[in-house]
């Protein structure tokens, strides 16, 4: 007897559906709010199931193709909607709508990102015209400067930065000072940063 009120009780609250496709608070008794709920602990938990899941089995209960446990409640509630009130059903259950919308927000801001890490990348660092440097280091620093100093694309960006501001402030250098003094003074630290972001390793 009680068995049969509860299905009576779903059954009525159900048929509610045809007023409001999309509200599906009527079908809370038995699924749970969020759709949490097994009905009855028969049915399958519906917000787990696809959005296509959701219509094949409306689809099915209102055809009778389809149904087990819960065949016999459903079936009278899914003939009183249309394809239209399912797939709002499906959609409203399975969230399609929100989910195509977040996973479009998503890929925007990985877009985004992205985007803004390539012009990050693509920023150039200051160009300083090195060509004076040539005639002793090589035009991309492969030499040792009157067969001395260090050769310059071997070092590190940050041994460079030190070498240059030490020629710089007089307290960096071996045989190569007396020379490099001079030419590291015309240079700023952001000279200095270019130089060893170009040509270090």
């Amino acid at each position: 007897m009680i068995k049969q009120s509860i299905v009576a009780l779903a059954t009525l609250g159900l048929l509610s559906l045809s007023a409001s496709a999309a509200n599906t608070a009527a079908c809370a008794g038995c699924h749970g709010k969020d759709f949490e709920k097994s009905a009855m602990g028969k049915s399958k938990i519906v917000k787990d199931m696809s959005k296509d899941d959701i219509i094949k089995a409306l689809k099915g209960y209102k055809d009778g193709s389809y149904g087990g446990a819960m065949k016999a409640v459903m079936a009278g509630q899914a003939k009183n909607l249309s394809d239209a009130d399912i797939e709002e059903i499906a959609t409203s259950i399975a969230g399609g709508d929100k989910k195509a919308e977040d996973a479009n927000t998503t890929k925007a801001e990985d877009s985004n990102a992205t985007k803004a890490e390539e012009k990050k990348e693509a920023t150039p660092v200051k160009e300083v015209n090195t060509a004076a440097c040539a005639g002793c280091h090589g035009a991309n620093f492969e030499k040792a400067a009157l067969g001395k100093s260090k050769i310059v694309k071997d070092m590190t960006k940050a041994d460079i930065e030190t070498a240059l501001k030490g020629y710089k402030d007089g307290s960096y250098g071996g045989a190569m000072k007396g020379v490099m003094a001079p030419n590291a003074k015309k240079l700023s630290d952001e000279d200095i940063k270019a130089i060893a972001e170009k040509f270090g390793k």
